[in-house]
């Protein structure tokens, strides 16, 4: 194949700046063009002068506005006739400049330096026998007309309307141009040139190359549902039909897409977890079709260790899909397809040499502390029927920075109070992420969000004690950091539970559960001996996981009954609430008699009741006129019947007395005895 250009493309721009002053006042016509006022790059534009009378006549090829002090150091062609060849297309001002009358002497014209553009058509041979050409209907062809040039001793074709398509019986071996025209710039070298080759199967055992043969040669996903396809190859006025399919399913008979051409398209995914193939076909001309090209669908990206991270995604098809072909043709020299696979990395927005891979998964060498992006590329590259082809897919990209990934939570955690003010989070690391630990995490719910409160360099228990476990349930969640920087999931949330009073004597308690991977399996009501402090289970067999309320049996209590509950989890994980106090009414008894008479028997008065919770006492006796005949501020202080050293007379005596518990109540009781002898 050889390709012959003929540019006779002129292409127009604007000028830059247009000349101020000098030429808004210069004479018209003190030059002509000696000939066209349009040229083509590299072609010299000529002038002369047209009887200006002006003497010292200098051009200024390309002015653009310098005031007339500054002419003399501006490079000039001197006169009275010049030419010059313009390099680069655009519209530029040619100023004529000298003397005239003992005065200066301006004259301005315009020339059109167009591109050397040749215009877009196709040229392609049909199985030898026929040729096709396509001129489409594209703003770059904006010439006059076009030429065809057969290569076979025809007079040259006009075309003067597209889009132009067009197949001739035609054999080859042959060379096909197509020419631009602009009516105003002849002489420019502007054509599509294609040199038509037979074709013979298995001379070329790789595939002939030609640029006009239909391929979609990139295959980009820019985002997991969004592919964009490069197609290339030759101009065809109803365009090409594009075909889709899931990827190992057959294609439909009816396209996905229609009108399709040379250029870039976009096309959305519909499943972002699985790869589609796409192929092109085009009818009219010569008829083909593509290679077939897939997306590579890029899965996951998984850290594995502080130095090593895993990608995943799905293999590329080693082999074409069964297109459709022509209806019923058998074509020996048929297909086949190659393809390489890379990795494309970038390591905190450096893109580094690409990466050879072989097959899905592979495990990358990084350094935890930056981030990472990657895609696979995969290159195809074979023969479709007569034709080679080659074809890039890449996958959409997936970024892993450590720190922004959050590994599988610790489950196995547990909250149990130790005293009012302090709560005890016990914890194991049960999470199977294998990266190191730099440290856990203990969050805290502050009635919005949960917070963190306390971290710990090991697994080990971690006290809260900025609480008040006998007001509310205080709810947990623990986290771990690693020494890559990734923060896990938070656990489930574990709280404590609060023991409070409902009704007189009836315990209360929340439901929550302490245990973070589990619910609860049972409750247990303890209670603690007022005189040692021994812990006894009240509750046999334990309370259900739904029963929230107890009534106790508070008849072996004096003063106060203590309670708290036990939380068992399935696994016999055990969790404590807070100490919850009952506190009993005071007993004070006097009994109505006493017989101080020495004979061991009743012989001092006694008060009797309980006196723990007492922490102020006064205790008065009086004789039937109102004197004070014993005072006492112990609870446990008798009377002996003796007023003043002597034996107190047999009479009715009254009493006062006066307690002041430990919560702030007071308590008063008074009454009548009787002493007998």
């Amino acid at each position: 194949m050889k390709s012959v250009l003929r540019i006779i493309l002129l292409f127009f721009v604007s000028i830059s700046t247009f000349a101020q002053g000098i030429c808004d006042n210069a004479t018209p016509d003190g030059f002509v063009f000696d000939g066209p006022s349009a040229v083509c790059i590299g072609e010299k534009v000529k002038v002369k002068d047209n009887n200006s009378g002006a003497t010292d006549i200098k051009y200024i090829f390309g002015y653009s506005g310098q005031a007339a002090s500054k002419l003399p150091t501006i490079p000039a062609e001197t006169g009275p006739n010049a030419e010059w060849p313009f390099l680069v297309d655009g519209n530029y001002i040619i100023l004529q400049y000298g003397k005239k009358n003992g005065g200066d002497f301006y004259s301005c014209k315009v020339v059109t330096v167009r591109k050397n553009t040749k215009p877009v058509a196709s040229i392609e041979s049909c199985n030898n026998s026929s040729v096709s050409v396509a001129i489409p209907a594209d703003s770059r062809n904006n010439f006059d007309y076009y030429t065809i040039n057969w290569g076979d001793g025809t007079p040259l074709e006009r075309v003067t309307q597209l889009p132009y398509n067009r197949a001739k019986n035609l054999s080859t071996p042959r060379t096909v141009t197509v020419n631009g025209v602009f009516n105003t710039a002849s002489s420019c070298p502007a054509n599509t040139g294609q040199y038509l080759p037979y074709l013979t199967p298995g001379t070329v055992p790789g595939g002939y190359e030609s640029p006009n043969h239909i391929n979609v040669s990139e295959l980009v996903l820019k985002t997991a549902d969004e592919a964009v396809l490069t197609i290339n190859g030759g101009y065809e006025a109803g365009g090409y039909d594009l075909f889709m399919t899931e990827q190992g399913t057959p294609y439909s008979f009816t396209p996905f897409k229609t009108n399709v051409f040379p250029g870039e398209m976009s096309i959305a995914i519909p499943d972002t977890n699985k790869s589609y193939c796409f192929y092109l076909s085009k009818g009219g001309g010569c008829g083909a079709k593509s290679a077939e090209i897939c997306t590579t669908v890029l899965n996951e990206v998984n850290p594995l260790s502080i130095t090593t991270q895993e990608i995943l995604w799905e293999n590329y098809p080693t082999e074409m899909s069964n297109i459709i072909l022509d209806g019923g043709t058998s074509i020996t020299y048929g297909r086949f397809m190659n393809r390489t696979m890379t990795l494309l990395k970038e390591e905190d927005d450096i893109l580094l040499p690409e990466i050879p891979v072989s097959s899905s998964p592979y495990t990358d060498n990084v350094d935890c502390k930056k981030k990472y992006c990657y895609r696979i590329k995969t290159e195809t590259e074979g023969k479709i029927f007569y034709w080679k082809f080659k074809g890039i897919s890449i996958s959409k990209p997936i970024c892993l920075e450590r720190k922004d990934y959050h590994p599988e939570a610790i489950t196995d955690a547990l909250v149990t109070v130790t005293d009012a003010n302090t709560s005890e989070i016990i914890f194991t690391d049960n999470s199977p992420w294998t990266i190191p630990r730099e440290k856990y995490i203990l969050y805290h719910d502050n009635g919005t969000e949960f917070k963190e409160i306390k971290t710990n360099p090991t697994v080990a228990p971690i006290t809260d004690t900025n609480v008040d476990n006998s007001l509310k349930s205080n709810c947990y969640k623990i986290a771990f950091l690693d020494q890559c920087g990734s923060t896990s999931m938070l656990s489930d949330a574990f709280c404590t539970v609060l023991l409070s009073e409902q009704a007189k004597n009836e315990l209360l308690w929340t439901g929550q559960t302490p245990f973070a991977d589990t619910g609860i399996s049972n409750f247990e009501i303890q209670s603690y001996d007022e005189n040692t402090g021994t812990i006894a289970t009240v509750t046999s067999p334990p309370l259900s996981s739904t029963q929230f309320n107890y009534s106790p049996d508070l008849s072996g209590f004096e003063e106060e009954a203590k309670f708290r509950i036990r939380i068992i989890a399935p696994d016999g994980s055990e969790s404590f609430s807070n100490v919850y106090t009952i506190p009993l009414a005071v007993k004070i008894l006097l009994p109505d008699a006493f017989t101080p008479n020495n004979d061991a028997i009743n012989d001092n008065l006694e008060v009797k009741g309980t006196f723990r919770r007492i922490v102020n006492f006064d205790f008065q006796i009086y004789n039937r006129w109102g004197n004070p005949v014993f005072t006492s501020n112990d609870p446990l202080k008798t009377w002996d019947g003796n007023f003043q050293g002597t034996g107190a007379p047999v009479d009715t005596y009254t009493y006062k007395i006066f307690a002041k518990l430990i919560d702030g109540t007071e308590v008063n009781k008074t009454g009548k005895f009787l002493l007998m002898r």
